[in-house]
């Protein structure tokens, strides 16, 4: 890693931080691993944003540490992650913040640091537990909880069902039954939509969108497209919302279809009123596009 590439990662850290990262970068021997993972670990949860340059940082040590047969970094990572997660309940509660910082580094680490040529097992279970955690209702029913578990799942969700496809099955089951929780706010059931249908597409959407639907939209309607980051699909629904509405957009989501799992019931270019919804709930047309 270049010095370039060193400053962009530790940019985030003060000085005196950023001359002991750069230390164990350039040779981990040199300084004590277990403070460097822990502030690594600790700006990750203050900065969810953060977590995927920590994984960056992490992923270079590690590798350097293995030109001299060591792991100390590695151990010192899990074992920190092992002591966040033991008080991920008590976190949770007193600081929504770090607890969607714990789970989006969790997730990183298992998607970005390698045991050989395999994910690292020991983190399986634990993620299983925080997303199951993240279903439950006092959960399901904030907005961010909603967004970190469906970015994780997009992220990791292939990875996490090879490892355990029993346990994936069961937390789509509740993330079904979650769907039509009477108080989900429209982007919350939006975005477990998005994630129920990514992975009935077999963890994929097809090719990027090459048309956009802007000569499809209504001029009576202010409309806007809202995508989740990696959605790439040949065939929308666009969600015609009548203005005013709590999103105020027309809201776009892939479909396999989405009939497939009775979660939308009429037929293209009708109007969805699921018995399932309130009036609140109520989206308007819809129509397909290629």
């Amino acid at each position: 890693m270049q010095d370039k590439d060193q400053d962009v990662h530790l940019q985030a850290f003060d000085k005196e931080t950023q001359n002991m990262l750069k230390d164990a970068l350039k040779d981990p021997d040199t300084v004590d691993l277990r403070k460097v993972a822990a502030v690594i670990i600790n700006q990750s949860l203050q900065d969810p944003v953060f977590c995927k340059e920590a994984c960056r940082v992490c992923r270079v040590i590690i590798q350097a540490e293995a030109k001299g047969d060591n792991n100390t970094f590695r151990g010192h990572l899990l074992n920190l992650l092992q002591e966040e997660y033991a008080r991920r309940e008590e976190t949770r509660e007193n600081d929504h913040k770090r607890w969607i910082g714990f789970v989006s580094l969790i997730c990183s680490v298992f998607h970005n640091i390698k045991v050989g040529s395999g994910p690292m097992i020991a983190l399986v279970e634990p993620i299983y537990e925080c997303l199951n955690r993240m279903t439950k209702f006092d959960a399901v029913t904030h907005e961010e909880e909603v967004y970190c578990l469906v970015e994780q799942l997009h992220r990791i969700g292939k990875q996490l069902e090879n490892q355990n496809e029993t346990q994936m099955s069961e937390l789509f089951c509740t993330l079904r039954d979650c769907f039509f929780i009477e108080s989900l706010t429209s982007l919350s059931r939006l975005l477990l939509l998005n994630i129920i249908e990514f992975r009935a597409g077999g963890w994929e959407f097809g090719h990027i969108l090459t048309r956009f639907f802007l000569d499809h939209m209504r001029p009576s309607l202010r409309t806007r497209a809202f995508l989740l980051p990696t959605l790439h699909s040949p065939s929308y629904l666009i969600f015609w919302l009548p203005h005013p509405h709590p999103l105020h957009a027309s809201l776009v989501t892939p479909i396999n279809p989405l009939s497939r799992h009775g979660l939308l019931t009429q037929n293209l270019g009708s109007t969805l009123t699921d018995h399932h919804w309130s009036t609140d709930h109520r989206l308007g047309t819809i129509e397909r596009i290629q």
